[in-house]
Parts: structure tokens; C-alpha cells; sequence
């Protein structure tokens, strides 16, 4: 990639807590107006990155180097340049909507005779104009996390970093919070930290998978889900799970299957074409419950790399 391309350059990232490695020599690049989605199972590492990100943590070894400042000497300045929205925003419950985001206009010197237009310029983005003399604490989670939305955007970042966005939130809310990050897309350089496949997948120019502290693949969506090798997962579910391995060898030995893949009981097989799914089922006799095609998605592209 173009050093000039580069906005944030992570670099042999370390970290552990106690006997807890939490990142391993983390290396990674995210372009200037790439969105960059990081996906990964429960203590992956996902959130202790993003957290050295917005200099919030320190690593034991290594460096993140964000438009030429280094997280090391010029803290301050990344912090100036980046939004970031928490999994569990900390939001002052007795402050009023609109106060509350005075406040951190301030806070990140907003000049004062743009603050008033920025809020409500704010507001609106987010659809909460009607509420903004209402108290954080009269909000539901939903708008509570709109308003998050609204904090981190008000000093104009160049950096977004969301780390569960739409984490709880009913469909229409969690939907909206999509469409607003749809609406900033190329504008801004954004970081999405999700563990909704469907969202990585709709949203992303590329995806990272992490997993045990390590990038374990990166892509664009399209580029993971063509190395589940077919244009076909086949899908079946067994009452018996018996030799899984041997069952993989035999299913391997067909010309069409390109990756196998057992879990809670069933069977995931990626095939080039479909002419032989009905051979690859008779393998397993009277022990079938269900036969399943679909086409291949981001989850199983997770579920082979990670498991």
C-alpha cells in the first residue's frame, strides 16, 4: 500500500494483561477514507486495538502511527483527530442533549460561534432535534447511542472508530445507525468493530478477521468469501456425529469440495459446483436429519478461519 494511502500504520502491536496476550504482533494498514471493518470471536483483542487507537491504552511493544503521529509522542493531537463511540458509551444521565454535546465541543475547541450551528447541524443528522432539551437520562438505549453518535462527531474528526454500534439495539434503530454510517462512508476514515456478520459484509471496503491477538485474514468481503473455495456451502445436519475426521477425509476425496467444517452437529462443506451434493449425502447413510444448500457469507468465512 502507498505510504501516502496509509491513515493509520499498525505496527508489531503487543499487549497482555497478566498471563493474557491480548494482541500478538498485531500489523495492519488502513487506507485514508476506508471503511475497515474488525471482526473476531469474544477476547479476540478488537477492543484493546482500538482503544491503543484513540490512546487510551498503552501497548507493551510496538506502535500505531495515525497520519504520521505516533501514539507515543503526539497523543494529544490523535486524540484531536479521532471519534470513537465506545461498546458502552459513558454519557452524563443529568445533562440535556444539547448541553451534553456543548460540553465536549468545548472540551475538543470548537471555536464558540460554530458550536450552536454544529449541535444542531448534530441533531438533526442523528433525528433527535424534538429531544434536545430532554434529559440523557429519560433516553432509551437507542437514543442514548444517537446521541453517542452525535458526541463523536462533534468536533469533525477525520477518524471514526465504532465498536459495537448497533450492539442491542431494536431493528429500526440498529438500521438507522447503518445508514448514517453508509452516509459517511469515503468521507471519513472509519474503524467498525462488529459481531454481526451481515453488517461487516454490507458496510466494509475491507475486513479484518482477529483472532488470539493475530490478524488471521484481511479483504474485501467479496475476496474472504471466495476462498471458501465454491460457489456453494452445503449444509447437513447429522444425529450422530461419529468419526468427524474420517468423514472429512471421505468428503475431501470428491473433485467438487473445497473446505469442510463441523459444528454443533453439522456439517459445512464448500463445493465448486453441485452435481455432487446427493453422493457427498449418501455418505452419511440414516444418520442424515437435514440437507441445506446456501451461498457462501461472511459468517462462514469466520467460523472456518477461527475455528
Amino acid at each position: 500500500m502507498d505510504s501516502n494511502e496509509v491513515m493509520i500504520n499498525i505496527k508489531s502491536l503487543s499487549k497482555s494483561f497478566g498471563r493474557i496476550k491480548a494482541l500478538d504482533d498485531l500489523n495492519l494498514e488502513i487506507k485514508r477514507g476506508e471503511l475497515l471493518g474488525i471482526i473476531g470471536p469474544n477476547g479476540a483483542g478488537k477492543t484493546t486495538a482500538i482503544r491503543m487507537a484513540c490512546c487510551i491504552l498503552k501497548p507493551d511493544f510496538g506502535d500505531i502511527v495515525v497520519d504520521g503521529y505516533s501514539i507515543h509522542h503526539d497523543p494529544i493531537r490523535i486524540k484531536s483527530m479521532i471519534g470513537y463511540l465506545p461498546e458502552e458509551p459513558n454519557l452524563y444521565e443529568r445533562f440535556k442533549a444539547k448541553d451534553l454535546l456543548k460540553y465536549f465541543a468545548e472540551l475538543y475547541g470548537v471555536p464558540k460561534e460554530n458550536i450552536d450551528g454544529r449541535i444542531d447541524e448534530l441533531l438533526e443528522l442523528v433525528g433527535m432535534t424534538e429531544r434536545s432539551d430532554d434529559r440523557i437520562n429519560t433516553f432509551s438505549k437507542g437514543l442514548r447511542q444517537r446521541i453517542s453518535v452525535a458526541r463523536a462527531l462533534v468536533h469533525d474528526p477525520e477518524i471514526l472508530i465504532f465498536d459495537e454500534p448497533t450492539m442491542g439495539l431494536d431493528p429500526a434503530t440498529a438500521n438507522s445507525i447503518r445508514n448514517f454510517i453508509r452516509t459517511l462512508k469515503g468521507q471519513k476514515t472509519m474503524i467498525l468493530c462488529t459481531h454481526y456478520m451481515e453488517e461487516a459484509d454490507s458496510l466494509c471496503d475491507r475486513v479484518a478477521i482477529l483472532d488470539k491477538g493475530r490478524i488471521m485474514d484481511v479483504g474485501t468481503p467479496e475476496y474472504l468469501k471466495s476462498k471458501i473455495h465454491g460457489d456453494v456451502i452445503l449444509k447437513i445436519k447429522v444425529q450422530k456425529q461419529g468419526d468427524v475426521d474420517q468423514f472429512k477425509s471421505k468428503i475431501m476425496q470428491f473433485e467438487s469440495a473445497g473446505a469442510v467444517d463441523f459444528v454443533d452437529g453439522e456439517f459445512l462443506i464448500s463445493l465448486k459446483y453441485r452435481n455432487e451434493i446427493s453422493a457427498i449425502v449418501d455418505l452419511f447413510g440414516n444418520e442424515v436429519i437435514s440437507v441445506n444448500t446456501k451461498e457462501p457469507t461472511l459468517e462462514d468465512v469466520f467460523i472456518h478461519t477461527v475455528t
